[in-house]
This record gives C-alpha cells, sequence and structure tokens, in this order.
C-alpha cells in the first residue's frame, strides 16, 4: 500500500516538498494513505497552513512572479513564459510549460530562485515519466475497479480524521493545496493502482524471502533521525560553479562549528524546501530512503554532531544526527509486507527505466 500511495501522488502531480534535493532515492513524496505517519501529516498540516507573512516575505526576495511565471531575465527583470510552449515531446504526446508550472507553482514560496531552473529539470523529467507510464496503461489496456478506487481515497479520509495534526482539514483542502482535486486523485489512483497490479505478478513468496535475506539490514529497524542544509549543484554546468558551491557549504559547516544553530542556519542557506523547517527528514532507514552517499554518512554521524560536506547527485549537503534506533532482530513473517512494497517499487523503477528507453523522448526546455 505504501507503494502504491506515494504513486497515486507522483501521478496526480502532488510532489510534496520533501521530494525536491533532499537526499531522497526516489521522490516518495508525504503518504495520504493507509500507512501515513504522524510526521508524514503533520508535514501536510504544516505545508496546508504556510501564511501570508511567510509568502510575504518570500515576494520580498523576488520568489514570486507575476501570473506564475517563474523565469528570470537579463538583470533579474521577470518574464512570463509562455504556457502552451512545448517543453517535451514523449513519443506523440506533449507536454507543455503550463504543466510544469503547474507543479513549480506549489513551490515557489519555498525554495530560493537559484534552485528553480534545477527544479525545472526534475519536475519536467517527472511528468515524462508520468507521461510514459499513462501511455504504457492505455496500450496495456490496464483498469482498475472503481470500488477499489472509492476504497483507497476513503482511507486518506480517514487517516486524515484519526490524524491529531490534521483532523481540522479535509482531503479537499490537502488537494486544492497542491493545485489539484478529487477527480485528479480518483485518475491518479485508477492508474497508479493498475501499474501496481501489473508489476506485482512478478513479486511472489520466493523472491520476497529471497530479497529478505540478502537485504535484512534493510528491514531491521535501524534509522537515523537528521536534519539537513543543501547547497544545490543540480543546475551547474562549470568548474567555477561547483567550486563557489563547495565554498559555501565549507562556510557554512564553519559557522556551525563555531557554534550556530543548525535549524536557523538550514533556513538560512539550505535550497531544499525542508530548510523552511530547520532541515527537518525525519527518520530513514540505511539503505533505500536516501541516495547512497547520503545515508552512508548519515549513519556514519554521532548523535548530536554535523557531518563534514558530502557530495551527492543534488549537491553538497551537511547533516546533523538527531536521534538514532538501533537495529533488532527481525523474522521474515514480521517484515513481509514491506518486503513486497520494496519489490513492487523496485519492478516500478525497471519498468521506467525500461519505458525511458524505449520512448522516443524530446527535451525542449530551455
Amino acid at each position: 500500500m505504501l507503494r502504491r500511495i506515494s504513486v497515486f501522488l507522483f501521478f496526480s502531480g502532488l510532489l510534496a516538498f520533501s521530494m525536491y534535493g533532499c537526499g531522497k532515492n526516489e521522490p516518495g513524496g508525504t503518504q495520504l494513505g493507509s500507512q501515513a505517519t504522524d510526521q508524514d501529516f503533520a508535514k501536510i498540516h504544516k505545508d496546508v497552513n504556510f501564511n501570508k507573512e511567510d509568502k510575504e516575505k518570500m515576494h520580498g526576495v523576488g520568489m514570486e512572479t507575476e501570473g506564475g511565471g517563474h523565469s528570470m531575465g537579463v538583470h533579474g527583470k521577470k518574464e512570463k513564459p509562455d504556457p502552451n510552449k512545448v517543453i517535451a515531446l514523449v513519443n506523440s504526446e506533449k507536454i507543455l510549460r503550463k504543466d510544469l508550472d503547474k507543479i513549480l507553482d506549489r513551490f515557489k514560496d519555498h525554495v530560493n530562485p537559484a534552485a528553480l531552473i534545477s527544479m525545472e529539470q526534475q519536475i519536467t523529467d517527472q511528468l515524462i515519466t508520468q507521461s510514459v507510464l499513462r501511455q504504457f496503461v492505455a496500450e496495456q489496456k490496464l483498469t482498475t475497479p472503481e470500488e477499489v478506487v472509492d476504497k483507497e481515497i476513503a482511507k486518506m479520509r480517514d487517516n486524515i480524521k484519526k490524524n491529531p495534526t490534521t483532523k481540522d482539514k479535509t482531503l479537499e483542502q490537502f488537494l486544492e493545496f497542491q493545485g489539484s482535486n478529487i477527480e485528479e486523485l480518483r485518475t491518479a489512483v485508477r492508474m497508479s493502482a493498475a501499474i501496481e497490479t501489473y508489476v506485482s505478478k512478478g513479486v511472489d513468496d520466493k523472491k520476497q524471502e529471497e530479497y529478505f535475506m540478502k537485504n535484512i539490514s534493510n528491514f531491521n529497524g535501524e534509522t537515523v533521525t537528521a536534519s539537513h542544509i543543501l547547497v544545490d549543484t543540480k543546475g551547474m554546468k562549470t568548474q567555477e560553479e561547483l567550486d563557489k558551491a563547495r565554498a559555501k557549504i565549507e562556510s557554512i559547516k564553519k559557522e556551525l562549528d563555531e557554534g550556530a544553530d543548525f535549524a536557523e542556519c538550514a533556513k538560512k542557506n539550505s535550497d531544499c524546501p525542508t530548510g523552511k523547517t530547520g532541515g527537518e527528514l525525519g527518520s530513514f532507514p540505511r539503505h533505500g530512503a536516501m541516495v547512497e552517499e547520503f545515508a552512508r554518512a548519515a549513519f556514519a554521524t554521532e548523535v548530536g554532531k554535523v557531518s563534514d560536506p558530502v557530495k551527492t547527485e543534488f549537491g553538497y549537503h551537511l547533516i546533523k544526527v538527531t536521534a538514532n534506533t538501533p537495529a533488532k532482530d527481525v523474522s521474515f513473517s514480521e517484515v513481509k509486507d514491506r518486503v513486497r512494497e520494496v519489490l513492487v517499487g523496485i519492478e516500478m523503477n525497471n519498468l521506467v527505466k525500461d519505458l525511458k528507453e524505449k520512448a522516443k523522448i524530446e527535451i525542449t526546455l530551455q
């Protein structure tokens, strides 16, 4: 179920703020389904209640552009992109600038302007992934019974009511905040459930147990709780730019070594949307949740300490570990559902990779 709900949000374009540039191994997003945690709901609740004062502060540094545009021209002059410009072709399906801006608008008050170009590239790639999967579902004539859709959305509503941090909110409010609605969510549920059913056919009990035995450390409960500061490098093309990014992260580390507060430094310097909340990432296991370089550094850092700069595909990170949970003995039967979710996720990723390699993709985003 966890995998399916992630894909629900992915398909409907609800790219949670935590997915961008935070060292995550894949676009998981915030959960609304049956596996949602208190932390997930607290984060959504905080996002939904993003206040006017915060937005005005960001507006003061030029984050917002007229009509939702985000491109910055020479000398900082704001330019409004053509909403009907084709930014990518996936086989014969067009992806328009307005498709990108619909998602980008959700981030404009949460990240600094320098990160927006890199975000455009990442979101465009997500839209391409959505397109190849959408075409695959149509070609394979995959379907999902409407009662399954009703059941999953009912679970989302129920979890919102049960959670003390979100009980005064509705699913419609969450969707409205993300620029979506119930019908879009139903379409997303319908499509993602169909794909999960398709890929699940290759995940039998034998395969699950074999994977568990080879990757038992993924399921033994060992986690760290951490925060981070990111200096984004994804849009950088020259060594000079990379050197400046490295110098910036080292300067921040020096401030921290001299006693600066980590959360305040994250709010001031981090290019990740989590910077707004002090860089908080919550708890995560050693494998599967974060990219390898990030996870390795986090688990090697003592509680209360800050890591040296860590380079990942997203940029340079400083990681502060605030807690850890030691490993415990666990049997396959105890974690069978989790093992299945992981394997379904792997099959999903393999499917996406295969479809994108076979598709005729032309990207015209500039």
